[in-house]
């Protein structure tokens, strides 16, 4: 593969990972991973850092 592709795969990996996440913060589902709920602010986290990488992620193919 070629990089460029390996990047833009990266990125779209990130960026639905990321989009995932402020999806659960708009509509509020709880996730529960064995008996431990997940709080919401993780999902602050989890949204913003891999939209932030797979941006980075584009510019940088260029």
């Amino acid at each position: 593969m070629k990089k460029n592709k390996i990047i833009t795969a990266a990125a779209i990996v990130l960026f639905l990972a990321g989009i995932s996440h402020l999806i659960r913060i708009f509509y509020g589902w709880e996730i529960t991973i064995s008996e431990w709920e997940m709080p919401i602010w993780v999902s602050f986290i989890g949204g913003t850092i891999p939209v932030f990488l797979s941006y980075n992620l584009l510019k940088l193919k260029k």
